[in-house]
Order: structure tokens, then C-alpha cells, then sequence
């Protein structure tokens, strides 16, 4: 995280110190210089286009998705257009994106009209205090667009505390998987990461990152149809692999 602020801040420098300049909102640079007097931190996101249809399929839209904590508001997208500037948040121009939540809420995405080739995106939000942005995520939907294979995963139906296990897809590019368990309306129950193929409900020991809600112990009922999702995420935000598969208690 220290190494994307000291890139934001080399960014925007050039209107910090050129008064002729006029900061607009719509740029990204100019958007976090504008609101300087709020700390900056990140936040979670991540992007990914399912596989439909033929390889390469340019009709295919792009979802950014992202992890909206509490009293977050104000999202917005931004994107350049060039990877070679996946680092200049001068060339990076907001989108009005369709904006939605899934999960019931816990989690949102934008929805991002097909396009040729690749770009790059960043989403921020406001909390109290604070400006949150996240770090260039890659769209490669047209080069590498996201495989869905429930067939990559096994569920070791384990009574109340379930074993997935999973395999790489055909990009072997991962370097963090995102765990979702969900009851069948779609409501989270507990949402990890880890760096290993595998978890287990609810063993936090390989756990990296917990976003699952800190209030309440998340438990599974016996005889019950949950929902598993999995992503598996490159270096650069993008989602490789997308498994999604019911299963149900002992």
C-alpha cells in the first residue's frame, strides 16, 4: 500500500505546484488533490469478464467488483486507457458506470460496457476522514477473459464446517484466492482470502484477509443449501477463475 501512495502522490504533484492548472473532479489526480485534507488509504477491488461464447468475444461487459465498508459512499470509477499508464493517475478520466450491489449489499459492482483491447481501473469511496482507492486493476477480459469452472472445485461436506479445495484454471497467474459462502438468497456469510488453494469453514489459520463482519461469529446450519464462490486473482486485480457451486450440510 505505501509503494501505490507514493505513486499518487508523484501524480498529482504537477497540480499541487502549478497554480495556472485547474483541477477537475473527472481526473483522478485532480480528484484526490482536491480532496487533500482527507487521509488516503485503499480499499478491495478486483475485476472480471465471464467466458461466453467464443474466445476473444468483444461483446462480452467487464464487472469491477469491490468491498464497500461501513459508512462508505460516493464510488466512482475511474479508467485509463493504456496499461503503459497504469501508473499515471493523470491519465486516468472518471466513467458513470452502472453501479450495484451483490451479495445483498456486502459487496458492489460496476458494470463496464464491452471495449477493444486492455484498460485500466481504479474505484475509490469516501469514508469519514478518509479517501479510499484501490490499487490498478488490469481489464484483461479480452485477452484473458475469466474462466468458469465449478468442476475445479471439491466440497468435503464436513457436517457444519465444510473443505473446499480447488485447482487452477488455464491461467496459472494466481496469487490470491477469494473465498464466498452465501446462503441460496445471496446473503454473505463470511467472505476470506488466502493464498492457498483450500479452506475450510470458519478456520481462519491460512486466512490473509477477513472481510466477513467481525460482529457476529459466522456458523452454518446442519441440513442446510449454501452457495460457495471463488475467485482466483492475478497480481494485477484481474479474476482468472470463477467457481460457483451449491452444496449442502451434514
Amino acid at each position: 500500500m505505501k509503494y501505490l501512495l507514493v505513486l499518487l502522490l508523484l501524480s498529482i504533484s504537477y497540480a499541487c505546484n502549478d497554480d495556472e492548472v485547474r483541477l477537475q473532479e473527472d481526473v483522478l489526480a485532480d480528484y484526490i488533490a482536491l480532496n487533500d485534507a482527507l487521509e488516503l488509504t485503499d480499499l478491495i477491488a478486483c475485476a472480471g469478464g465471464r467466458e461466453e461464447g467464443l474466445f476473444n468475444d468483444a461483446t462480452i461487459p467487464t464487472s469491477i467488483f469491490y468491498y464497500p465498508i461501513e459508512g462508505a459512499t460516493d464510488f466512482r470509477y475511474y479508467e485509463a486507457e493504456s496499461i503503459a499508464d497504469s501508473v499515471n493517475f493523470n491519465k486516468y478520466k472518471r466513467k458513470e458506470l452502472p453501479d450495484e450491489p451483490i451479495f445483498n449489499g456486502y459487496l458492489r459492482k460496476f458494470t463496464r460496457t464491452p471495449f477493444k483491447g486492455e484498460r485500466m481501473g481504479i474505484v475509490t469511496y469516501k469514508t469519514e476522514g478518509k479517501l479510499h482507492v484501490c490499487n490498478p486493476i488490469r481489464l484483461k477480459i479480452n485477452p484473458k477473459p475469466t474462466e468458469v469452472n465449478a468442476d475445479l472445485v471439491n466440497i468435503q461436506e464436513n457436517q457444519v464446517n465444510p473443505v473446499f479445495t480447488w485447482e487452477d484454471g488455464r491461467i496459472k497467474e494466481n496469487v490470491i484466492y477469494f473465498q464466498i459462502i452465501s446462503d441460496t438468497e445471496g446473503n454473505l456469510i463470511s467472505g476470506t482470502y488466502t493464498i492457498e488453494k483450500n479452506f475450510t469453514f470458519y478456520n481462519l489459520d491460512n486466512v490473509v484477509l477477513n472481510i466477513t463482519n467481525k460482529r457476529t461469529m459466522p456458523v452454518l446450519q446442519p441440513d442446510t443449501e449454501y452457495v460457495f464462490t471463488m475467485m482466483a486473482v492475478s497480481e494485477d486485480n484481474w479474476v482468472n477463475l470463477l467457481v460457483e457451486k451449491k452444496f449442502r450440510t451434514k
